[in-house]
């Protein structure tokens, strides 16, 4: 039994719409851990995450070393899901952690 070109074309088609829908999910689930192990770094320091929000507000006092040290060990992809809308905030509150750990060294 052999194919005729119109089968051929038809079912290289579904193919390539799987493996495109295949392939579009699994960068989805991707991202959504990369989101998540930003989240993580920072919701496991104990009030990093009200920090956050302060700051993000121009309070800068609640933030503390061990925070810093978290915000300031983010890798470039995770500030702008931090600290998103604005990359000025992300470069203010890391400001404000050099300043605090500079105090405390």
């Amino acid at each position: 039994m052999e194919m005729e070109p119109k089968q051929i074309k038809a079912m290289f088609f579904v193919l390539t719409m799987i493996m495109a829908l295949v392939c579009h999910h699994q960068s989805e689930a991707i991202s959504f851990i990369g989101r998540l192990k930003c989240f993580l770094v920072v919701r496991n320091v104990e009030g990093c995450v009200e920090a956050i929000k302060k700051a993000t507000k121009g309070d800068t006092h609640g933030l503390d070393k061990q925070c810093c040290n978290a915000i300031l060990g983010l890798t470039s992809d995770c500030l702008p899901i931090i600290f998103p809308g604005s990359p000025a905030i992300s470069l203010l509150v890391e400001a404000a952690c050099d300043r605090k750990l500079d105090d405390v060294n």
